[in-house]
């Protein structure tokens, strides 16, 4: 009897050759991405679980070691302010092989800088305790049986009680990366309330931030006083997170991008803006560090502009009435940023990788190796001082970090050295 064969038999062996190639590169891929290490960053946050049975849970990932840069000095004058500073007597000893030159400073505390920790708290109750990597273990697991041991009592709730984070730097600084490995569940918990510190004002732009993160203040800001007594059935603790680490200040910076729509590029020839950040008696919220001869200065920074192709721009925050958004996308098309030690260098958060920073470091003759911000303190007293806390911000950024130190009159104002200014400029 004879059987015609059916279009199907003919195909077959060709389908059998297909599979069995294609089968093959399926294993291939799926070792290599089962033998990679975990990593959270945004793309995979969304992933992290926990079990909603258990009282207390915490999720923790010990993020790798890292340096940070010493600044680019201009001048032998600014290296000796330096070297002679409180910050670089105390963390010298963190270099390796006393290189602190070739390989920065090393940071390598498990607790203060590497340790990244999220909690979720069955019946948690939050009473005033400091929001930081210090958080105790018993204070981080406190719980309510009875409602009358909370003042309120939320259903959910989600811990940023960082000092002054109702403030635009403050927020960056403290907020900024708790936020970066705890923004999934601003989304998986749109209901849930987010509490923050109570302040002497809430920044607009502060608002505008939560805003595009889909929390409104209206709804969902809960300003917290000393005396409250917080409790949330489900209560979300990032507090024990370092303060400073890159992966941490990288994955915030996303975030701001993310939430104004930037169209990222790495066309260079965009970034063309050279801002200077405008210090004046009426923007400032503290007095002082005033530059006096700023006309020259800002003559001499328009001619290296023009110089370069560059669009010199002159921000004064408190003439910026546009959304925040707007603001972003111009500091994130930032080539070189310039200005006096202050609250509105923060805005170099939004800024890309390379974008060189310069700080004029203003300080006290009396205090000569402090800045003046930490002039309270004697330079013999070996204490930590926020005074260089954006110097440590540019570099955890990855960008290019100038320092210029300018010594101040009993006003607490300067005049800039135009010939050590000029000098910088033909050097970055």
């Amino acid at each position: 009897m004879y059987f015609r064969r059916s279009p199907l038999l003919k195909v077959l062996p060709i389908l059998i050759c297909l599979i069995i190639p294609l089968y093959h590169v399926y294993r291939s891929l799926f070792n290599s991405i089962k033998n990679q290490p975990l990593i959270i960053n945004k793309e995979t946050k969304s992933l992290i679980s926990f079990d909603l049975n258990k009282d207390f849970e915490e999720i923790a990932e010990n993020l790798p070691p890292f340096y940070i840069r010493l600044p680019n000095f201009s001048d032998n004058e600014a290296k000796n302010w330096f070297y002679n500073s409180t910050y670089y007597k105390i963390n010298s000893k963190k270099c390796s092989n006393n290189s602190c030159e070739q390989n920065g400073i090393l940071f390598n505390d498990i607790k203060e800088h590497l340790s990244v920790k999220i909690a979720f708290i069955k019946n948690g109750l939050y009473l005033n305790d400091d929001c930081g990597y210090n958080y105790g273990d018993t204070n981080i697991r406190r719980t309510f049986k009875y409602d009358n041991e909370a003042t309120v009592i939320y259903d959910k709730a989600i811990l940023y009680t960082v000092p002054d984070g109702w403030a635009f730097q403050h927020f960056l600084d403290g907020i900024g990366p708790k936020l970066s490995h705890s923004r999934s569940y601003l989304d998986k918990y749109p209901n849930a309330k987010i509490i923050i510190i109570s302040g002497a004002r809430f920044d607009r732009s502060v608002k505008e931030i939560w805003s595009m993160l889909g929390v409104e203040e209206s709804s969902r800001i809960i300003h917290y006083t000393g005396n409250m007594k917080v409790g949330a059935h489900l209560l979300i603790n990032p507090c024990r997170t370092p303060g400073i680490h890159p992966r941490l200040w990288h994955d915030a910076r996303e975030v701001y991008w993310s939430i104004s729509n930037i169209s990222k590029s790495l066309n260079e020839n965009k970034r063309i803006n050279f801002i200077y950040i405008q210090r004046t008696s009426s923007n400032a919220m503290n007095g002082g560090r005033l530059i006096l001869n700023e006309q020259p200065f800002i003559d001499l920074l328009k001619e290296y502009c023009l110089k370069n192709s560059l669009n010199y721009i002159q921000y004064d925050h408190s003439k910026d009435v546009k959304h925040i958004k707007h603001r972003i996308e111009l500091f994130y098309n930032a080539r070189y940023i310039i200005g006096v030690h202050s609250g509105a260098l923060s805005n170099m958060n939004f800024a890309q990788p390379g974008t060189t920073i310069i700080e004029i470091m203003p300080f006290r003759s009396s205090t000569s190796y402090l800045p003046m911000t930490c002039s309270m303190f004697s330079p013999e007293d070996l204490k930590a001082c926020a005074g260089y806390i954006l110097y440590t911000q540019s570099q955890l950024l990855n960008q290019t970090y100038w320092m210029l130190p300018t010594v101040v009159n009993n006003q607490g104002n300067m005049n800039v050295d135009l010939n050590r200014v000029k000098n910088l400029l033909q050097q970055i």
